[in-house]
Formats: C-alpha cells, structure tokens, sequence
C-alpha cells in the first residue's frame, strides 16, 4: 500500500521551483490539508493542526497540548514554510499567538 503521507514530499519541491495554475495551486493545497489530516489522526496526542482560513497577522490558536513552548511550524496554503514569532506574554498551557508581519492564511502544525 502506498504511503500517502509522501505525496506532498514529491510535490512540494515540483511546486516551489515550476510555475502553477490556480486549479495546481488548489490541488495542492488539498494534498497539504490532506497530509494534515493524517498527521493529525496518527499523532493525535502530542500534534494539533491548526487551519487559518481567513488571512490574519495573528493566529489564535487553542490546542490542549499542556506545553509552554511547543514546536510550532507554519506553512502557507502553496506549501511553503512561513517565518513566524509567538507571543510568550499570552501562551498558555493550551493556548498560543503565532504572529506574522503581514496577515497570513495556512496551517500550522503544532508538537510539545
């Protein structure tokens, strides 16, 4: 059976170095979230995956890890990483401020 969780390995390198249609970018983005999904469902305890539909400069994220300073990766929705800082003021045991320079839409993926 195949690993599905390597389809975005083999696309997300094709996508960043060739150009795209709007339809590639949105087949794309359905690999990401489908990737999440699976990351999400396999790891549930210790992984939340957030979603930012609407672009914002702040994310607002409640995930129930119990961790202070978890591992926090963010993508945008063509599967790049994207540069981020965390407000230390408002993180809680459960609760985190992914901040951006300018209003962002993705994932992110969170560990403790």
């Amino acid at each position: 059976m195949r690993n599905e969780k390597s389809v975005s390995h083999f696309l997300l390198p094709y996508a960043i170095h060739h150009p795209m249609s709007e339809s590639g970018f949105s087949i794309l983005a359905d690999v990401i979230n489908h990737n999440a999904d699976l990351l999400e469902k396999h790891l549930s305890e210790g992984v939340y995956v957030h979603r930012q539909q609407t672009p914002s400069a702040v994310w607002k994220v409640r995930h129930s890890l119990g961790s202070l300073r978890p591992l926090i990766e963010t993508y945008d929705l063509t599967g790049n990483r994207i540069g981020h800082g965390v407000n230390r003021k408002s993180q809680t045991l459960g609760y985190s401020e992914i901040v951006f320079s300018i209003p962002m839409s993705g994932v992110a993926i969170i560990r403790f």
